[in-house]
């Protein structure tokens, strides 16, 4: 049997009480060894329902309880950076939520320190282990689709019937709006199915009143040829949220939620979908499962992380992103 692996997790938001700790507390292998929060009458009501024996104000206090393995970081993205260094400095591997950091000078920097630190430091994007998406990924890279000519990836969420709020909404805190939101891991999803390709240029425009942008689209001119789009929103009017995936290629095309493979053969077009018999919500919390089953092998030293390089052009994109709506033109990369 593997080794326990006592996590601390920094952050009692809604990422660590509806995702990571049912599934933390679920693993055999993990320990929660505590929960980190500076609203410490949240902690402590969190850790009661989770049965987690020990809740600090920092990290540094809750070292002083007993020993870590590693840190989960999903506090607000204005606070991972400082949570980043401080798990490093007590000798602990890193999960970052994404979005990661807002600025890719501040992703290099957390990157080289974990490799200094001789520890793994990942980042949370879970996207990369659902099942549908995975499979599009392996559908593109066998070249059933060909030359692929256009790849767009939308992450739709729908109005609230009460007005959003909470740091998310604080350009200090998040970075930005729904751009910084939904569309770092819905650009991260688009350029990982392509192998992150070079973005030579793109063009963004924003949308929203208030203090961050509640819907964005771009429009990217990929190396090789392609092209992609994102469209990201917080204010949807429909039924239920869309999150949408689709490729668009010579031989072939492929569409997630549902997940539809179609290529071309000398009898004609042939649909090759494997079968799924997992809903949507399922996919979505088995991919927090995959993503932590991953992360916890790192830990053991059983298989290496691999370079992190990715989240530094993903944060470069996303800030010539930021820089096209800003000044109303087409930016270079």
């Amino acid at each position: 049997m593997p080794r326990t692996v006592n996590v601390a997790v920094v952050g009692a938001g809604g990422a660590a009480q509806v995702v990571h700790l049912p599934i933390l507390k679920r693993l055999r292998e993990v320990n929660v060894a505590g929960l980190v929060d500076p609203d410490l009458a949240k902690a402590r009501t969190i850790a009661e329902r989770f049965e987690i024996g020990s809740v600090a104000g920092t990290l540094d206090e809750l070292a002083k309880e007993g020993p870590f393995d590693a840190v989960l970081v999903c506090s607000p993205t204005s606070e991972h950076e400082a949570g980043v260094l401080a798990a490093l400095e007590h000798d602990a591997h890193v999960m970052c939520e994404r979005p990661f950091v807002t600025q890719a000078a501040t992703a290099r920097r957390l990157i080289e320190a974990a490799s200094k630190a001789g520890r793994e430091l990942m980042v949370a994007n879970n996207l990369r282990y659902r099942f549908d998406l995975r499979a599009i990924k392996h559908f593109v890279a066998n070249g059933e689709a060909g030359d692929v000519v256009h790849i767009r990836s939308n992450w739709l969420n729908r109005r609230s019937r009460r007005p959003r709020r909470g740091w998310r909404r604080d350009p200090s805190r998040a970075g930005g709006g729904a751009l910084m939101d939904l569309g770092a891991q819905a650009l991260d999803v688009l350029l990982w199915v392509l192998d992150y390709p070079a973005v030579e240029r793109l063009s963004a425009r924003l949308h929203g009143e208030g203090d961050v942008e509640t819907s964005a689209v771009v429009h990217l001119a990929l190396a090789g040829g392609m092209s992609a789009s994102i469209e990201v929103t917080w204010e949807l009017i429909d039924e239920k949220d869309r999150h949408t995936v689709a490729v668009l290629g010579t031989r072939g095309s492929a569409y997630s939620y549902p997940l539809q493979l179609l290529t071309e053969t000398e009898s004609g077009v042939m649909d090759v979908t494997p079968p799924i018999d997992r809903p949507p919500s399922e996919l979505y919390s088995d991919s927090y499962r995959q993503e932590w089953g991953d992360f916890l092998r790192f830990v053991r030293g059983e298989q290496p992380l691999g370079s992190q390089e990715d989240q530094v052009r993903l944060l470069e994109v996303l800030e010539a992103c930021y820089a096209s709506a800003r000044e109303g033109r087409e930016v270079a990369l």
